[in-house]
Order: structure tokens, then C-alpha cells, then sequence
């Protein structure tokens, strides 16, 4: 009897390990007729973030940052896009800035249509600020920032800053700018009255004077508050700014009386001009 149940034990010793075997989850020699299958241990593969490239426009710039307020008169409402290579700058104030890249000219200035007042008098009144020659004399702009980077930003305007390195933060510099707050004020006024009477090609000229006569006028009188300047520059023959709107009208005085005044009562309503500020600087990141 203790002869069999010496026999029975290997068995017995087997099976157990079996047992714990297939608990474990391992398989038993093939052969052995007790075969478990063998889990499969799974595997995550950590999904790869695409890299971030440089924007090439602003039109992905939806994300908005806090609103740029440092100054009187200004406020420029920024947005971004992930890479922060794009800055989107709106001026929701109530003055012009004059906007230039950041110190290490990282950024360029590129146009952002979609983001621009579409009417005419709007379009005609910043042209002819850009072609009286005032942006050269900004306070505060470096002389060696390239024309070409030197941004007017009248309110409702806006511009695309933009970075081509995927590791450099879109950053500009900005002023607030008195006498181009003032040559707009006045071409904008005179724009929307000209351009009922004749068309943005045939007023140009006449924008383009009446904008150099502000710029004159200023250096001129820099004291003179802003209404009697406003005069100054419509009214008075120093500035050939009444005499180039009255030859578009046909030379009629009455007719030219009325845009005249027709014009300074709107530019009663005007935000007041400001000393220039000093140059600041904005980025769409830390």
C-alpha cells in the first residue's frame, strides 16, 4: 500500500505545479498534455506630437492674448496661433501707433487683409498717410528699421507679425504716434466726403497735400490745440490742403465751404491728440 501511493505522488506533485503555473500565466512543456496559452502582454506606443512649423500668415491667429494697454490712447487687441510664431495686432484704440519688428528683428511685418476696414475712404485716408513722408520722423523709430517694416496702424487697422524660426516668439515694438493720429483724422474726414463727390484715383493727390499740410502744421505749431489746427490745415492757404480740394470741386467756393465745414465738425468729435509715447514692446508669448 505505501508502495502505490509513493507512486501517485509525482502525479499529484505535478498537477499542483500545473495549477500554479497556469495561474501564472506561463505554459507547461509541450508534451505534458496540460498546455495553457500564454498571455500576450500589451504594449502602448506614446503617440509623437507632430512637429510645430512656422505660420506663413495670420489667418490661424485665433487665440486670443491679453489685450496691449500700456498707453493713453491705445489698445491693441492681439491673438496668436499653437507655435506662437504669428502675432495678430488690432488697433481697438482710440489713437494711431506706428508699429516696427522687435530689437533683434526676429519678426517681419506682413499685411493682414482679412483683418482691415474694406471701404474705400478708410483704404484712401491711410494711403495718403503713408505717402506724406511722416513716417521717416516717428519719434523713437531706429533709423536703420527698413521702410518697408515701418507700419502706420490707424484705429481699426491691423498687422501680421510673423517669425520663421518655429523657436522664436512673434514680438513687435509700437508707438503712439501724435501726428499720425492727426494726418488721419483729417485725410479720413476729408475721404468721406471727397469720394461721394469723385473717385479714390482722382482725390488721391489731393489727400496726400492735406496730410503733408498736418505734418507741417504740427512742426509748425506744436502747441496750437487740436481744432484750431484742424483749421489751419483745411481752411487757411499755407497748406494747399483747401486749394487742392477746391480744384476737385470744379473751383466752386460754395461747394468747398461746405466740405470744409462739413469736415471740421467731424473732426470736433475726434479723440484728442497725445504726446507721442515712449516705444513699447509686445510679444504673443513669454
Amino acid at each position: 500500500m505505501a508502495v502505490r501511493n509513493r507512486a501517485l505522488m509525482p502525479c499529484a506533485v505535478l498537477l499542483v505545479l500545473s495549477g500554479l503555473l497556469g495561474a501564472a500565466g506561463c505554459t507547461v512543456a509541450e508534451g505534458s498534455g496540460q498546455g495553457v496559452p500564454a498571455r500576450t502582454p500589451s504594449i502602448v506606443v506614446p503617440r509623437t506630437q507632430p512637429a510645430l512649423r512656422p505660420a506663413v500668415d495670420c489667418a490661424k491667429s485665433t487665440e486670443q492674448l491679453a489685450a496691449e494697454s500700456e498707453t493713453d490712447g491705445v489698445q491693441l487687441t492681439l491673438s496668436t496661433d499653437p507655435s506662437r510664431t504669428s502675432l495678430l495686432l488690432k488697433n481697438t484704440g482710440s489713437l494711431t501707433v506706428v508699429v516696427i519688428p522687435d530689437a533683434a528683428f526676429t519678426t517681419r511685418l506682413a499685411s493682414a487683409p482679412h483683418a482691415n476696414p474694406k471701404d474705400a475712404a478708410s483704404r484712401a485716408a491711410l494711403t495718403a498717410v503713408n505717402n506724406s513722408g511722416g513716417v521717416a520722423a516717428v519719434p523713437g523709430i531706429p533709423p536703420y528699421v527698413p521702410k518697408s517694416q515701418i507700419v502706420t496702424l490707424p484705429p481699426q487697422w491691423a498687422v501680421c507679425a510673423l517669425t520663421d524660426d518655429a523657436k522664436e516668439t512673434a514680438s513687435v515694438r509700437y508707438v503712439q504716434d501724435r501726428a499720425s493720429s492727426a494726418q488721419y483724422f483729417v485725410t479720413k474726414g476729408l475721404a468721406d466726403q471727397l469720394l461721394l463727390k469723385t473717385g479714390s484715383d482722382r482725390s488721391r493727390p489731393t489727400l496726400i497735400r492735406c496730410a503733408r499740410g498736418t505734418l507741417r502744421a504740427l512742426k509748425a505749431y506744436p502747441n496750437l490745440p487740436d481744432i484750431e489746427l484742424y483749421v489751419a490745415v483745411l481752411g487757411g492757404p499755407r497748406y494747399a490742403c483747401r486749394a487742392s480740394y477746391q480744384a476737385l470741386l470744379g473751383g466752386d467756393a460754395r461747394a468747398t465751404g461746405q466740405l470744409g465745414a462739413a469736415v471740421i465738425n467731424r473732426l470736433g468729435s475726434v479723440p484728442r491728440l497725445l504726446p507721442n509715447s515712449r516705444l513699447l514692446t509686445t510679444a504673443a508669448g513669454p
